[in-house]
């Protein structure tokens, strides 16, 4: 699987979303999503499933019998609005948005280096970049957000939002068609370096 630019994951999503009606719905309720899923597709289908049943995966997408299976703890996550539960029901979503093949999961503590073949490890990739933006769309995320205002409006966790507001900044910045900021230690260190007398090109604004 190629690797997709950010864009390339936002634009599929925004389309799912239009056709389930949820384009413009900031922190959409999950249920809701695979209702309307279902709604859509008939072959798509879910299910609760007690925890014992699935002691390897917090949820599952079966390509094969076309159903996200969920533990019973991620499914009442799910609808108290539980940040894990909620990020592991739409990294599973995703697997199916992608039409990803295969008995796909989201495993406690899972990190894509343990897993195998490099068509998984891109599968899960992929899937673990598109939840987020299920979750917290580039359209919904006002100009200059924190991440703590993704937190606050979108209900995902610090750290995932942090990677969320880079990925947005770096979205716009390309629109507007601007470079790279370049971090504050690179232009220091380039502004001493101009001081001795090395010749530097990039501009400093100094």
């Amino acid at each position: 699987m190629a690797y997709k630019a950010d864009e390339e994951i936002e634009a599929p999503v925004r389309e799912f979303l239009k056709r389930l009606g949820l384009e413009y719905q900031p922190r959409p309720d999950l249920l809701t999503v695979i209702i309307k899923i279902k709604h859509i597709n008939p072959a798509f289908n879910y299910a609760r499933v007690p925890d014992h049943e699935l002691p390897d995966a917090e949820a599952q997408w079966d390509s094969d019998k076309f159903v996200l299976r969920m533990r019973e703890s991620i499914f009442v996550g799910m609808q108290r609005g539980e940040t894990r539960a909620r990020s592991t029901v739409a990294h599973e979503l995703s697997h199916y948005l992608h039409q990803h093949e295969g008995l796909l999961n989201r495993k406690p503590g899972a990190i894509t280096s343990e897993m195998i073949g490099n068509r998984l490890r891109s599968q899960e990739a992929e899937a673990r970049r598109t939840a987020a933006v299920i979750l917290a769309p580039e359209h919904l995320i006002p100009e200059g957000a924190t991440a703590a205002d993704i937190v606050a409006m979108f209900g995902l966790s610090p750290e995932a939002a942090i990677y969320r507001q880079q990925e947005i900044e770096g979205i716009r910045r390309r629109r507007r068609g601007e470079g790279r900021k370049i971090p504050q230690s690179i232009i220091d260190f380039l502004r001493e370096a101009k001081r001795r007398g090395h010749p530097v090109q990039t501009r400093l604004d100094d």
